[in-house]
């Protein structure tokens, strides 16, 4: 366990869109954390089903939790901004609202960032499906250059912590989607290097939505290959 002192604050945050029959598991994975010192920022998209009314309890009943209420649907990019945009921790992790950690996730992501002085650390997940089963393990390459990234992306969202400094003033592009895989691009393009943590550490929920349609995720890597050149 790191000690008190060497615990700085990290910021989570979480957009979220209808997502009432997973979100009480996300928010639950971030409060059972063996690390403590964090603050989870929670963007509702304009969400329609009864996902606010979850995270309004817990948001009154943590004072660790900030909750933000989008009176339009803009989208989970926007969310993220908004999320970085109100963040005041030296660390900043992301989280869908669908995933969920495994409890010593920010703990062994703090020692490895601090003990190897990296900026942006993520980590191998568990992918599940719809309802929970376990269905394969995703592993990545043990660092990740932008060039790294030219045909796929080895990335899971829900498994990055990235320095506030690193991060500075850049912020997730406003595109149909893949937007994160675009934000790790653009954090790496001054030639940074990313780097695994060693551990399984999220569960990433497989579903039908946007990135799992290969056309669309073709049509993006192409336009990441243009922005690299």
């Amino acid at each position: 366990m790191l000690t008190e002192a060497d615990m700085p604050l990290v910021s989570v945050v979480m957009p979220n869109f209808n997502s009432e029959r997973h979100i009480e598991a996300a928010i639950r994975s971030v409060l059972g954390q063996t690390y403590k010192n964090f603050e989870l920022i929670i963007i509702d998209d304009s969400s329609s089903d009864s996902s606010p009314s979850i995270i309004s309890e817990f948001a009154e009943s943590d004072k660790r939790i900030i909750a933000f209420y989008r009176k339009t649907n803009q989208g989970a990019a926007k969310c993220r901004n908004l999320g970085i945009d109100n963040a005041r921790g030296q660390f900043i992790a992301f989280l869908d609202s669908d995933d969920c950690w495994m409890p010593t996730k920010l703990e062994c992501q703090v020692r490895f960032s601090l003990s190897n002085a990296c900026e942006f650390v993520y980590s191998a997940y568990d992918v599940i499906s719809n309802t929970g089963e376990y269905l394969h393990t995703l592993n990545s390459p043990p660092k990740i250059k932008k060039t790294t990234l030219l045909f796929s992306n080895f990335i899971g969202c829900s498994t990055v912590m990235i320095s506030r400094s690193l991060i500075s003033e850049t912020r997730q592009r406003d595109i149909y989607c893949r937007n994160d895989y675009m934000f790790w691009i653009d954090l790496l393009r001054a030639g940074h290097v990313a780097r695994r943590c060693p551990g399984v550490l999220s569960n990433y929920r497989k579903g039908s939505g946007l990135s799992s349609n290969r056309l669309i995720n073709f049509k993006f890597h192409i336009l990441a290959y243009d922005k690299k050149n």
